[in-house]
Order: structure tokens, then sequence, then C-alpha cells
């Protein structure tokens, strides 16, 4: 069975039921012929046997070794005044709208290479129900000790600065490089979250639109805007003060809940409910399109289908995920 024959079949009991039942949220176990009105992009060349895929992309890599190995993952909090690095060499970065204007990322790594990627910070719980069906090496600074639980139990991998002395870490900075080092071996590659567009085929099969800009605005921050670089076939975007850039841009609507935590200090912290259902908007080379996404549990990816339940189809390349919360607003022109 393919990748896309997995989601259909994946996706295939949420038909049965109603997008509109109300999914339970499992406790992390730690804690086609159409017509693109926009005209599809430029689809990335056909890889050949001594071109594998990559996992996370669906573009061609250097070689099997590139293709086979295993992600790795690092939470990057971002103020409006914070530099990231290494957003750009990332396959995958979720976005979750955290505390003081400020976000907290996870990007993930696999088929490229990031010298420096940082300001590295904490482990959350959207990173562990992110990123747990990728069972990525990790890269964090500790956490609040409930937080620090749920990551061990979850069964993934990681290391801090506490752990490592100088080996891995420079100041709040890491690299790909230190971290798969540092990975155990017998890592396996991730698990292919997108079912990439291929040659020909459009983002959805019904109700696309054209899209030139995409925006979420959140109460009490600044607005995300993302446009369409057409000669480039990318989407570009602010993130903090770097400019980043995407092949497609996936926004989830989701309830947010307030955690209070009180070790090592009392404090309380937004936090996305990653797993359930919800409302999704994507943009993808020149065009739009609407649909739901449903993630059931940490062990499952999160699938984004059309109104008639087929699967989304975006362009290869890195993507972007927003956790929008409920109360956000998402417009696309």
């Amino acid at each position: 069975m393919n990748r896309r024959q997995m989601l259909r079949a994946a996706l295939a009991p949420a038909l049965v039921i109603g997008f509109g039942t109300a999914c339970g949220e499992p406790q992390p176990t730690g804690s086609t012929g159409v017509i693109d009105p926009g005209a599809a992009a430029t689809p990335a060349p056909s890889p050949t046997p001594s071109q594998p895929r990559a996992p996370l992309t669906g573009l061609p890599v250097s070689g099997a070794p590139v293709a086979a190995r295993q992600a790795v993952a690092v939470p990057i909090r971002v103020t409006p005044s914070t530099a990231p690095a290494g957003l750009g060499s990332a396959d995958l970065v979720y976005v979750e709208f955290a505390e003081s204007d400020s976000l907290h990322v996870t990007a993930v790594f696999q088929s490229r290479d990031a010298t420096k990627v940082g300001p590295v910070t904490e482990i959350r719980p959207s990173d562990i129900r992110s990123v747990g069906v990728l069972r990525p090496f990790v890269g964090y600074d500790g956490g609040p000790t409930g937080f620090l639980s749920q990551f061990e139990k979850s069964g993934l991998a990681g290391v801090t600065p506490a752990d490592d002395g100088d080996k891995v870490f420079a100041s709040d900075y890491t690299s790909t490089a230190a971290l798969w080092k540092a990975a155990p071996k017998g890592g396996q590659p991730p698990t292919p979250v997108l079912d990439y567009a291929t040659a020909g085929s459009a983002l959805a099969g019904r109700d696309l639109t054209p899209a030139r800009e995409l925006t979420v605005t959140v109460s009490g921050g600044p607005p995300m805007v993302w446009r369409y670089d057409e000669p480039k076939s990318l989407w570009v975007g602010k993130v903090g003060t770097a400019t980043v850039t995407a092949a497609s841009v996936i926004v989830l609507t989701m309830e947010y809940r307030t955690l209070d935590v009180r070790h090592p200090s009392l404090r309380s912290l937004p936090s996305a409910n990653v797993f359930g259902e919800g409302a999704v908007v994507a943009v993808s080379g020149p065009s739009s399109a609407k649909g739901t996404w449903r993630k059931p549990g940490q062990e499952m990816v999160c699938n984004i289908a059309d109104p008639a339940g087929d699967l989304l189809h975006p362009q290869p390349g890195n993507a972007w995920v927003i956790y929008a919360p409920s109360t956000a607003k998402v417009s696309v022109k």
C-alpha cells in the first residue's frame, strides 16, 4: 500500500463518523483532472533511482543515506525582536502562538543541514504531539517538570545543554550535524505526513481559489502575513526579524487551553490542542483550498482533506504548519 492509499485508509473512519462528531482528545503518552484557476506551480523534477525523495518534502535528495536518515527537531522561541537561525533549512515547521506575542516554533530537519539552529528553548506538549509520529531526535533546553515527564514517557530521544556540556550546544544554539552525531544509532527515517502533488495535479480537486496573500490574525498580537512570490513559486513570510519561505503554508484552526505550570517557576502558558479535528486553510503554489484536518493521537499523521474527504496535495518542498486559535481570523486574497 503506497503513502496515498495509507492516508486515504486512515481518513476513511472520519468520513464514516462525520467531521462534525467531537473527537475526544487522547492524552499524549508523554503527559483529478481539474483546472487550477491559479495555474499550478512548476512541479519538482521526478526523482530517479539515483535520486530518492526526502520523506518530509517529496523532493529528490542527493542519495539514499540522506533519504533514510532520522529527522532531528528543535523547539525555538521567537519574539518580535528575535532573529531565529536555521528555519530556512527545515523540512517542516510547526508554529504555536505562545505568551507575550511570542511564537513557539518546532523545526524539523531531515533532508538539509543547518549549521546554526536556535535560539533553542524548552520542550512543550505541542512539540511532543506534533513530532511524535516522526520519531526525531530532539535538541531542547529543558522545560517545566510536567513537560519533561511527558517527553520521557513519549519514547522520544533527545539531548539538552545539561546533558552534553559543550558538545551539542553553543550558548542558545545547536546544529543539525551536532544533533545527528549525538543521536543514538539505529534511528529510522520519518513517516511522510503530507500527500504531495505529482506532475499536473492540483492542491485540491474542487473549490480552488487563486491566492496571493495569507493572513492569520490573533487577538492581542501582530498578524502573521505570507505573500506569494510567483517567480520563485514560494510563499514568503516574516518570523521575528527573519524572512522565511515555504512551498506550502497550512493553517490548522484548533482550540487553545491555558496550562498552569509550577516547576521550576509558576506561570501560565497557552497550549494548542493538537489532537482532534478542525478547519484547515492551505496555500501552495498560487492556489488556496479549504477543508478539514484530523489527528486522532500522537502516533497518527495529521490528515488534511477537502470538504469531500479527498486529501489535499501541496507542492513538494518545505511546509509551515500554523496552529491558529479558534478565535483567530484566517484570510486569503
